[in-house]
């Protein structure tokens, strides 16, 4: 145990710092293609390409999530392409996987690969660059100077040109990246490369095959890996919507402060730059007046502060509406001049009472069709004796408030995404290892379980214990409460195997004992018990190897079958001596007696059945001792059957019984020769024996003699003995 907690830390430390270095090279690689390349190439993805083809997907995942999270601080747009190098890990493992299982298409898995991944990173960035609204070349760089090229050539416009020209970079891109990686990858410790790779196995590492045959197998609904992928990602993607949806209320709070702050700041320095006392001036003469000029500079001043200013302008309030003192032009729109009236309009309309009576205003939002978006934060501007003569506002532009918060909100679902993506490839990872491969593996280990032999019920132990689950949860409690019993089961199934093999033994002792004091009774027959239970099973197994009734021909019936052929004259137990034993020819009252012997046979093997529990072998025991007098032809006893109509253990003891009897030497004839028994057996084919029996007993001449000349041999032995 102590020894596997070392190598488990052995391997979580290398797998640190495995991830680790791939986060550098990523970085590394990146700083490099920046400063010296004038970032015309990225090489940003060559650490997450080394960690998703040996570590597998959660660990390129978390490569590509780390890496780009840890530039964000220091290029904020890079959050943009964090799904996208996600992206690449999970299809560099999966063009891996595929490559792995094929590799005599490197090559074409290569080139699909990089084809993929430079197109989708091309479309991704003119999307991007689309939706930015960034629709000109600058002029200020390389990869513009390429854009231009392509669009130029090829006579498109820029959208087309970008995606062209980024296309082209990012092929080169990332043959580069893949190249370095391979290289890397191959100089590689072979030893490191393993811990890697095993550091997820809380067991004994499975095969590529053994994988595919867990993955392949399907649930009577929905498996346990589905279940928890399926509630990963509808929790994450809830999680993500409220905390989507929270933090763009946060942030457009946030930036409305930030608006509210700046436009306040503007009128309040707007108001206190105008002069109270020369404001009528301002109005009867306009730019005429003295100071106004010089206001007005100083004003146009303070438009320069920020580039969200829209507009600014001073108005005196009136009853109806308001007069203009200053207004400044703009770009797109000439200011109005000096003392013109101007009637209330629609967004000041809630806000004229306390604008008639000098009130602070609270900054209020103006969109217009015709003027714009914007805030609007007015200020009074008060005289020496605290009467308010009028009004400085400005007009905060909101274009860069919807622009922040398209951006926030941009940033904001790509990384959401990327660590939704990485929460779902964690759970994955860490459902396999700990919970769907170890109970799996017991399952699979448990289907082929061999109970043949006493070496297969040690090997299933050992199968189990070599799993070695160390999950050190409820999975490895089952675990080993599951060996435990596997252990306990397999001792208590040798024993009980055991007491069965003595039971039985002692109940086929018990059937030969049984007709041995019925042959005993019966002075002409010799072993005749045993030769016929012999003969039906040659007979048996060289039918089914013909095709022959194979539906019933199992191994349970014919080990049934060669167990109960002794018992098949059972009945002449109640059979007197005089008739059983004479030595003459039977009266036809004597023979209707011995015929009864069919009958009695059955009743008592009847009794048996009632009496004895797994004795299933008996009721063939019972059709034998009932039917096997029974012909083909209907002209047999007791029943007169005929056909398929007599049990198929029947007909093959018919066939064995007067084998026996017709090579025997009895107390009223001489034994024939086995040549003439096998030509009287071919004869009574399809009168007397079943064609397809008979058939199947001539077939195997050669073991039927070899086991005639085995008795015989016995028989001599004993004799000699004697």
């Amino acid at each position: 145990m102590n020894m596997l907690k070392n190598i488990t830390k052995r391997r979580l430390f290398r797998f640190i710092l495995f991830l680790v270095m791939g986060i550098a090279l990523n970085l590394i690689f990146n700083a490099f293609a920046n400063h010296c390349l004038k970032k015309l190439l990225y090489l940003d993805t060559i650490g997450t390409i080394i960690v998703a083809i040996v570590g597998g997907y959660f660990p390129g995942v978390l490569v590509a999530l780390i890496t780009n999270v840890i530039t964000f601080f220091t290029i904020p747009p890079s959050v943009y392409y964090v799904v996208l190098n996600i992206f690449i890990a999970i299809t560099t493992t999966f063009f891996y996987n595929r490559f792995y299982k094929n590799k005599s298409k490197f090559a074409l898995f290569i080139l699909q690969y990089v084809i993929l991944v430079s197109v989708c990173n091309s479309l991704f960035g003119s999307i991007l660059n689309y939706i930015q609204g960034e629709g000109t070349i600058h002029n200020d760089g390389l990869i513009d100077n390429i854009i231009l090229f392509f669009m130029q050539t090829l006579k498109c416009n820029f959208y087309i040109g970008h995606f062209i020209a980024n296309l082209f970079i990012n092929f080169i891109d990332k043959s580069i990246c893949v190249g370095i990686a391979y290289f890397l990858i191959k100089i590689m410790p072979a030893n490191v490369k393993n811990d890697i790779r095993e550091m997820a196995w809380l067991q004994k590492p499975l095969t590529d095959d053994q994988i595919s045959n867990i993955n392949n197998k399907t649930s009577r609904r929905i498996s346990v890996k589905a279940k928890i992928v399926l509630s990963l990602i509808i929790s994450c993607f809830a999680i993500t919507l409220v905390i989507a949806y929270m933090s763009r209320m946060l942030f457009l709070s946030y930036m409305e402060k930030e608006f509210e702050s700046e436009a306040i700041g503007i009128s309040r320095l707007v108001a206190n730059t105008i002069e109270t006392d020369r404001v009528d001036s301002y109005i009867k003469e306009g730019k005429n007046a003295p100071g106004y000029s010089k206001t007005e500079k100083m004003l146009y001043s303070i438009k320069l502060v920020s580039s969200s200013i829209q507009y600014i302008f001073v108005y005196k309030i009136n009853d109806n509406g308001y007069t203009v003192i200053f207004d400044l032009d703009t770009a797109e729109l000439k200011g109005l001049p000096p003392g013109t009236f101007i009637e209330f309009d629609k967004s000041v309309l809630p806000y004229t009472d306390k604008l008639k009576a000098g009130e602070e205003i609270e900054p209020f939002i103006t969109d217009d069709e015709q003027i714009g978006y914007f805030l609007t934060s007015l200020s009074p501007v008060y005289d020496d004796t605290g009467k308010c003569i009028c009004y400085a506002g400005t007009d905060i532009s909101m274009d860069d408030y919807t622009n922040y918060e398209k951006e926030f909100m941009a940033r904001l679902i790509c990384l959401c995404a990327g660590f939704m993506i990485t929460i779902v490839f964690a759970g994955i990872w860490f459902s396999e290892y700990h919970i769907i491969y170890p109970v799996n593996t017991l399952v699979n280990t448990a289907n082929v379980f061999d109970y043949s032999d006493a070496q297969s019920r040690r090997e299933n132990v050992d199968s189990i214990r070599e799993i070695g689950i160390h999950t050190g949860d409820e999975i490895e409690n089952l675990y080993y409460t599951f060996l435990q019993t596997i252990e306990e089961n397999m001792v208590n199934y040798t024993y009980m195997l055991k007491q069965s093999q003595d039971l039985e033994e002692v109940q086929s002792k018990l059937i030969m004992v049984l007709a041995d004091l019925v042959e005993n009774r019966d002075a002409s027959t010799g072993d005749h018990i045993r030769k016929t239970a012999t003969y039906t099973g040659i007979i048996m197994y060289k039918m089914r190897e013909l095709g022959y009734y194979t539906d019933v021909l199992t191994d349970e019936f014919i080990s049934n079958v060669i167990k109960s052929a002794p018992l098949h004259d059972i009945g002449k137990i109640r059979i007197s001596d005089s008739i059983l034993n004479k030595p003459g020819k039977l009266t036809d009252e004597e023979f209707e007696i011995m015929k009864k012997h069919t009958i009695y046979g059955a009743n008592v093997i009847d009794q048996c059945i009632s009496s004895l529990t797994n004795a299933d072998f008996l009721s063939e025991a019972k059709n034998i001792a009932a039917y096997h007098h029974e012909k083909w032809n209907g002209k047999g006893y007791p029943y007169g059957l005929s056909g398929e109509d007599i049990p198929l253990s029947a007909r093959i003891m018919a066939v064995a019984d007067v084998f026996d009897a017709l090579i025997s030497k009895r107390v009223y004839k001489d034994a024939f020769s086995f040549e003439k028994a096998m030509s009287i057996i071919k004869e009574d084919s399809g009168s007397h024996f079943d064609p397809k029996v008979a058939e199947a007993f001539l077939a195997a001449s050669d073991q039927v003699r070899a086991a005639a000349e085995q008795f015989d041999r016995l028989k001599a032995d004993e004799m000699i003995n004697d």
